[in-house]
C-alpha cells in the first residue's frame, strides 16, 4: 500500500493515511521541499512511484502519451513487414508463374501416345506351412496332507482333599439373675467371693456404739 510522505518543513497532513487528491498543489508560502525527496512510500517504508495523476507522481497526459506512441511504433513495424514483402509474398510469387506458363508456346501437333507393352506378372507359389503341434501337459498333483484327528491328552491332577475345620463353641456360663434389693446384690456378692452369705447380711453386723 503506498503512502504520501511530506517533508518535515510542510505542515503535517490531517492523518498518517492521508492521500492527497489529483487536483492537488502544495501552497506557493510553503518552503521548497529538497531535491531528492521521495514523496511515496510502500508499507515498509521504501521509495516507489506515486499513483497515476497524483502529485509528485507520473502525470496522465504523459502515460496516454507514451502508450500512443507505442501504438504508433508497432503499426509503422508492421507496415514495414508488410511492405517487404514477408505478407502477401506468395501472390506476387504465384502471379510470376502463371505469367511464365502462359509465355511458353503450345506444340502444334499433338504426339501419339505410345503405350509401352504389359510385362506378364508371376506371382509366387504358396508353399505349405505346417503349424507345430502343441501338447497339452497336465499339471501335476500335488500330494494332499492327511489330517490325523489327534486330540493332546490332558494330564488329570489329583483332587486335594478338602479339610473342613469345625470350631468349638464354648459354653456360655450361667448367668444368674441380678439381685434387685440391697440384701440380695450384697449376699451375691459374697457368694461370688466365696465367702458365706450370712456375712453379708446387715442383721448380723454389730451396731457399733
Amino acid at each position: 500500500m503506498k503512502r504520501f510522505v511530506v517533508p518535515p518543513t510542510w505542515p503535517s497532513p490531517p492523518r498518517r493515511s492521508w492521500v492527497p487528491p489529483k487536483t492537488w498543489r502544495p501552497d506557493p508560502s510553503w518552503p521548497a521541499a529538497p531535491d531528492d525527496w521521495q514523496f511515496w512510500v510502500d508499507g515498509k517504508g521504501n521509495p516507489v512511484r506515486g499513483p497515476i495523476g497524483r502529485y509528485a507522481g507520473p502525470s496522465s497526459r504523459a502515460v496516454y502519451a507514451g502508450a500512443g506512441a507505442m501504438v504508433a511504433v508497432l503499426g509503422v513495424i508492421v507496415w514495414s513487414l508488410s511492405a517487404v514483402g514477408l505478407f502477401g509474398g506468395d501472390a506476387k510469387n504465384t502471379g510470376a508463374a502463371n505469367s511464365i506458363d502462359n509465355s511458353t508456346p503450345s506444340p502444334s501437333a499433338s504426339q501419339p501416345v505410345v503405350t509401352p507393352p504389359k510385362v506378364p506378372t508371376t506371382t509366387p507359389s504358396r508353399t505349405p506351412t505346417t503349424t507345430p503341434l502343441r501338447v497339452k501337459a497336465e499339471p501335476t498333483k500335488r500330494p494332499t496332507r492327511t489330517k490325523t484327528s489327534e486330540r493332546p491328552t490332558q494330564e488329570v491332577k489329583p483332587s486335594t482333599p478338602v479339610t473342613t475345620t469345625t470350631k468349638t463353641v464354648k459354653p456360655s456360663r450361667p448367668t444368674s439373675p441380678r439381685p434387685s434389693t440391697r440384701e440380695q446384690i450384697l449376699r451375691q456378692y459374697c457368694i461370688d467371693r466365696g465367702w458365706d452369705p450370712e456375712l453379708c447380711d446387715p442383721d448380723n453386723w454389730e451396731e457399733t456404739p
